[in-house]
């Protein structure tokens, strides 16, 4: 099961990869300005708010999870020809982001509860070990990607990623699920899974915190390319910096088991938030191409650890019935709102300052969350003593 799911998540995140990575370079093949690459991005975010938790309650409510998949994925790959109609005007382009949003976009963190679920189930998977393997198609992808659209143009991208996921759909046939994954009585409505969640304090701050990182977290991916050509670099460069941003999650996620024995997936995930910050500052300061590309090593201990600490710490402060729910709510305000609200901010920015400036601003919203973290665990550590 580790073999098949770990190709299943390879394969989905290296076709993530040649339209999310590259959103930057096929706005501007179509001559959009750095506002319009904000505007468009944040609508396709936008789309995401309500998408994933609609998904997650349908995964919820299904006794299959693989026809829900399958459903997105084919709507994904038909969303992506809108892509086509992009330079005609930008509301088409739009309407393509919006549309491949909702779809193909929002199973990102669905693959991830899934294998949770799959493994409560009594499937012999290990998350670090799968996911890693995500991630390092992810890097694989970033790397030689950009070269391609350095030499071809971004024409590439939508023929590539239709490859990529008809093999997403294969490989999710081949997943084995139990006869009935979610008993009948256990299975609550998405209305009462959002009531439980507002009513779940813990998971209420969890979700300010990643609002807070993730706001900066997202909006520096998207600047991340004006930094490097700021600095004399190419696409090419930004592929490198987005492979070594990738391939540094693997070790983090495959020592995750171990340090997980020392450390609680709440104490992680504080730790994650802290490195959200350093990666974003080293970014800003650092004024060379290879400086800049290193630095994005940070990406170990922050998503590498918050991807397997996020999933863990989701199933110990949130019921099972809901669980789905959970994670894509929570993936609503990390890829949906906090994006969304991050673009339109650094979009005006940049009208005035430079990506530089504008990277550095947001830098400061992750030491926020981690603040917010920290405190918690701390107030939370004292009142048990």
């Amino acid at each position: 099961m580790n073999l098949r799911y770990g190709l299943l998540q390879g394969a989905y995140w290296a076709a993530m990869c040649t339209v999310i990575a590259f959103f930057v370079q096929l706005f501007k093949g179509y001559g959009y300005d750095t506002m319009e690459c904000c505007i468009i991005s944040a609508c396709g975010t936008a789309a995401l708010i309500i998408s994933q938790p609609l998904w997650g309650a349908l995964c919820d409510r299904a006794k299959k999870v693989k026809p829900v998949l399958l459903t997105a994925i084919g709507l994904g790959m038909a969303s992506v020809f809108l892509f086509y109609l992009g330079g005609r005007s930008i509301y088409w382009m739009i309407a393509g982001v919006v549309a491949f949003s909702v779809t193909f976009r929002a199973l990102m963190y669905i693959y991830d509860i899934w294998a949770v679920r799959l493994r409560n189930d009594g499937a012999s998977i290990n998350f670090g070990i799968t996911r890693s393997v995500g991630s390092g198609c992810y890097a694989l992808v970033a790397a030689f990607f950009g070269l391609a659209i350095d030499k071809w143009g971004t024409g590439i991208i939508v023929p590539c990623f239709l490859g990529g996921a008809v093999l997403v759909a294969v490989l999710t046939l081949a997943i084995r699920e139990p006869q009935v994954t979610v008993k009948t009585e256990d299975r609550v409505s998405f209305v009462q899974g959002v009531r439980g969640l507002v009513k779940n304090r813990e998971y209420l701050l969890l979700l300010l915190c990643i609002f807070l990182v993730f706001s900066a977290s997202n909006g520096f991916i998207l600047f991340l390319p004006y930094r490097i050509y700021e600095l004399g670099g190419t696409d090419a460069h930004y592929g490198y910096a987005t492979f070594i941003m990738a391939l540094s999650e693997i070790p983090a996620l495959l020592l995750y088991k171990t340090l997980a024995k020392k450390l609680s997936p709440r104490v992680i995930l504080c730790i994650a938030f802290f490195f959200v910050a350093v990666k974003i500052f080293s970014t800003a300061i650092f004024d060379s191409v290879p400086a800049v590309i290193a630095s994005q090593a940070f990406q170990a201990p922050a998503y590498g650890l918050y991807l397997c600490a996020i999933s863990n710490y989701i199933a110990q402060v949130v019921p099972r019935s809901f669980v789905f729910t959970a994670q894509t709510v929570l993936s609503a305000v990390a890829a949906g709102l906090a994006p969304f609200c991050a673009y339109l901010l650094m979009g005006g920015l940049s009208e005035t300052y430079s990506a530089t400036s504008v990277i550095t601003v947001v830098g400061f919203s992750p030491l926020a969350g981690f603040a917010i973290m920290a405190l918690f665990i701390f107030f939370t550590r004292k009142k048990k003593a």
